[in-house]
């Protein structure tokens, strides 16, 4: 109860900081991070009261079990909403008696440490949403775990791996990149992050990867209502997603050879990408100014009722209402519902043309079938050329190529 109702006033707290900004796009980034950082405070919280529950039923051999918890997602990419789930994925390890421990306590073995680690991952759950008189928080939603609903709520850093390596489809690794520890074992969570992070940077160069990721986005607009399709500010055409899956799929299939992308946070991505030279500068700012303008409209719709949703109102008078918001402090931006809609509309059409013109470029499959010794060097030795011809700025003479040619 005392967990819930602090997370509560420090939610209040970014939520005035949030409304009060005078330009709430620019405080967006901050808003996201701060939201993930209070998210895995509470999660990070969480843990001792499962174990001590459960050292009550069990003894003292819980004590021999670490627990990491891995963020996923916005939450593990700094970028999380007000109101939403937070994606995790669990680890654990039997840790060593620690000074001053029964030497005769009991050391559990693979699947005794498997059943108790599974019994606190389910602990932090409940302590974050099970039923009390503080109502909950959100879910602790575990789905994206090797096998999902099917597989063990917690495993080993080995069998992690194991998994990845030999089982793991395209759109997994797609939900790795985000993965960042925030609770429970710091040294067991940053031993996840060394063994399966470098994992996410060769999978595109499975076969098909990059028409995989494709069919993923397709298949998330088929799922739409026809209703809300248009009304969807996450998942439709010209939304966040469109945002995401694009800079994901350029940061997979380049990032193989250039380490300068293996970035989290979607902003983060959009920025490197460009310093880099994989996205125009016209169209990084295009990116940037529209996902952060999405993001704020989606963060004023939630807070009207502090409820989860990423459907633009209906009604005038909620998208006044929401309009105002998007206003902050220097009172810039539409005032009426209808100037809500219009913005938004014209959004989603630049973001949707930016998409369909970047996330099909023809050369990604190429790109992705070669290894990448090849694509480091195929790049290097361009810009050796461009240097022998006498180009002062080889690099820069690159990205107008790479820009004529997209």
């Amino acid at each position: 109860v005392a967990l819930r109702r602090a997370y509560r006033r420090q939610l209040a707290a970014i939520a005035l900081r949030d409304l009060d900004s005078a330009e709430p796009t620019a405080a967006m980034p901050s808003v996201g991070r701060w939201l993930a950082d209070l998210a895995g405070a509470a999660v990070d919280a969480a843990p001792a009261v499962s174990r001590a529950v459960l050292t009550e039923r069990e003894g003292p051999v819980v004590d021999r079990v670490d627990l990491a918890v891995i963020g996923m997602g916005k939450c593990g990419a700094g970028e999380l909403n007000y109101v939403s789930d937070v994606d995790v994925v669990f680890a654990h390890a039997v840790r060593e008696a620690a000074d001053g421990a029964d030497p005769d306590a009991e050391v559990p073995d693979g699947p005794r440490a498997a059943a108790l680690a599974a019994e606190l991952a389910a602990g932090i759950g409940r302590v974050i949403q099970g039923a009390a008189p503080e109502p909950g928080l959100w879910e602790v939603d575990a789905n994206l775990r090797p096998e999902g609903k099917d597989g063990a709520l917690s495993r080993t850093v080995e069998s992690h791996a194991e998994y990845y390596r030999r089982w793991a489809h395209g759109w997994e690794f797609q939900a790795l990149l985000k993965a960042r520890p925030i609770a429970g074992s710091p040294q067991l969570g940053e031993r996840y992050i060394a063994e399966i992070w470098p994992r996410v940077w060769e999978s595109s160069a499975r076969d098909g990867f990059v028409e995989s990721v494709r069919a993923m986005r397709a298949r998330v607009l088929d799922t739409l209502a026809p209703a809300e399709r248009e009304r969807e500010i996450k998942l439709g055409p010209g939304g966040l997603r469109d945002v995401e899956f694009t800079a994901q799929l350029l940061q997979l299939v380049h990032g193989r050879a250039d380490e300068s992308l293996r970035v989290r946070g979607t902003l983060d991505a959009v920025r490197a990408l460009h310093a880099a030279s994989y996205v125009t500068t016209r169209d990084a700012r295009a990116f940037d100014e529209h996902y952060r303008w999405l993001r704020t409209l989606e963060h004023r719709i939630q807070l009207v009722h502090l409820r989860r949703t990423h459907l633009m109102p209906v009604k005038e008078e909620a998208r006044r209402v929401v309009a105002r918001s998007m206003r902050g402090a220097a009172d810039r931006g539409p005032a009426t519902g209808e100037d809500l809609q219009a913005e938004f509309t014209r959004v989603r059409r630049a973001v949707r043309g930016l998409h369909e013109t970047v996330f099909y470029r023809p050369l990604l499959s190429t790109t992705a079938a070669l290894s990448a010794e090849d694509v480091r060097l195929s790049a290097e030795a361009v810009r050796d050329r461009l240097a022998a011809l006498g180009y002062r700025d080889p690099q820069g003479a690159l990205r107008h190529i790479e820009a004529l040619t997209q």
